[in-house]
C-alpha cells in the first residue's frame, strides 16, 4: 500500500481563477501588494500580499518556506513528485489555504470560488493522477439547490477528488446539524470522506475570535464539530461515510469523546468508545504524545498528515519519514496511521 500524506495544502495563485467563466470574471480575486514605504508595521504579514475577495483583504501570509515554490503553487508538478520522493511520500491529498476563512456571504460568488477551484484541482490531478488525490470544496451557499451541489461533486469525484473540504464551522452551524444530511448523503453515495479542516466558515464566529485567539478561531470549532458529530450520531445515519478530522492534533480525542458519551446517556444511547468501528479519523502531530494517545484509542483511527506549504504549529514536512524511521511506534501501528488508514478513509486501499 502506499505512504499517504493526509492533509497537504496547494497555495492559490492568479491562474486559480483562470476556470471562472465570462459572468463569473468580476468576482475573481486579485493580489495586492503593500506599499513597504507606507510606513506600517510589516510583523502582521511579512509578504505583505493581500487577496482581496468580494471587497475584503485576506492574507497570504501562511505560506511556508521549506518546500520549493514552484511545489507550492503547482507551477512544477514534477518538482512536487520529486520532493515527495526525497520525504518518503507516495500519495499527497492536496487541501486548500485561502479557504481556511469566510470569504464571502454571496452565494454566486462562492460558486465562482468553489468551481474554479475545483478545476484549477483537477488540472493537476490529471498531470499525476497516482501521486496527488484533492478535497474538493463544496459551494455551501448553495445547499438549498441540491441539483447544483451534486453537480459539483460528480465532477470532482470524476476527476481525482477523495475527498470534501469542510471548516470547522459552516454557515453558522457546526457540522453534527442535519442541515449539512443532504450533503453527506450525496457524499456517502458517491464515495468522498468529509474532512473538517482547521479554519472556520462562520463571519460571525470568525470576527469574534479571531482577534483574541488563532487557537480559538481555527482549531476549537473543529473538536466542537466532532462532539457534535458524535452526539447527534451522524456516523450510524451515514455508516459507510468517512470523517477526517485535519490539523488540530489529535490529543483532544478522549476527553471530547467523554464529554459526548455524557450527553449520548442523557438520551439513553451510551457507549465507550464512539469511534470504535466506524470511518472516524484524526490527525496526528508531533507534538502528540502518541504512545498515550495509542493506549486511549487505540491505531484504528489516526492518520498523520504533513501540512506540506503551510508555515504554522502543525507543520511538520517530513513527518512521514520521521514517523516510519524513527522506531517509536511499533511498526503495525506505523504502518496503519501511514497506509491502511488513509488508504480506508480516502478510498485509495
Amino acid at each position: 500500500m502506499p505512504t499517504i500524506d493526509a492533509d497537504a495544502h496547494v497555495i492559490e495563485t492568479p491562474f486559480t481563477w483562470s476556470f471562472m467563466r465570462d459572468h463569473e470574471q468580476q468576482f475573481r480575486p486579485q493580489i495586492l501588494v503593500r506599499d513597504p514605504n507606507d510606513g506600517a508595521p510589516t510583523q502582521a504579514n511579512r509578504r505583505g500580499e493581500y487577496w482581496l475577495v468580494d471587497g475584503e483583504l485576506k492574507s497570504r501570509n501562511n505560506v511556508g518556506k521549506d518546500v520549493p515554490p514552484e511545489a507550492q503553487d503547482m507551477r512544477d508538478v514534477s518538482a512536487r513528485i520529486r520532493h515527495m520522493d526525497e520525504i518518503g511520500i507516495d500519495v499527497q491529498v492536496l487541501f486548500p489555504s485561502l479557504f481556511l476563512r469566510p470569504l464571502t456571504r454571496e452565494p454566486d460568488v462562492d460558486m465562482a470560488l468553489c468551481r474554479s477551484y475545483n478545476r484549477w484541482l483537477a488540472s493537476i490531478w490529471k498531470q499525476a493522477p497516482t501521486r496527488l488525490r484533492w478535497v474538493m470544496v463544496p459551494p455551501l451557499l448553495s445547499m438549498a439547490n441540491p441539483g447544483l451541489m451534486r453537480e459539483e461533486l460528480e465532477f470532482c469525484k470524476e476527476n481525482g477528488a477523495c475527498g470534501i473540504f469542510m471548516r470547522g464551522m459552516e454557515c453558522d452551524r457546526l457540522l453534527g446539524h442535519r442541515f449539512f444530511y443532504p450533503l453527506y448523503e450525496m457524499a456517502q453515495e458517491l464515495g468522498l470522506a468529509v474532512c473538517p479542516h482547521a479554519g472556520v466558515g462562520s463571519y460571525a464566529y470568525h470576527d469574534l475570535a479571531q482577534p483574541q485567539s488563532s487557537l480559538m478561531t481555527f482549531k476549537f470549532p473543529v473538536i466542537a464539530s466532532f462532539e457534535s458529530i458524535l452526539r447527534e450520531q451522524v456516523p450510524d445515519r451515514f455508516p459507510d461515510l468517512g470523517f477526517a478530522f485535519i490539523e488540530t492534533s489529535a490529543q483532544w480525542v478522549p476527553y471530547v469523546m467523554g464529554e459526548a458519551r455524557i450527553r449520548l446517556a442523557r438520551k439513553g444511547a451510551a457507549g465507550r468508545n464512539l469511534i470504535d468501528g466506524k470511518k472516524i479519523y484524526i490527525t496526528t502531530q508531533r507534538t502528540d504524545d502518541l504512545a498515550w494517545l495509542l493506549d486511549e484509542i487505540g491505531d484504528d483511527n489516526i492518520i498523520v498528515g504533513t501540512d506540506y506549504g503551510h508555515r504554522d504549529t502543525a507543520t511538520e514536512v517530513e513527518a512521514i519519514m520521521r514517523m516510519a524511521n524513527d522506531g517509536s511506534v511499533p511498526k503495525e501501528s506505523t504502518k496503519k496511521i501511514l497506509q491502511t488508514n488513509p488508504g480506508i478513509l480516502y478510498g485509495l486501499a
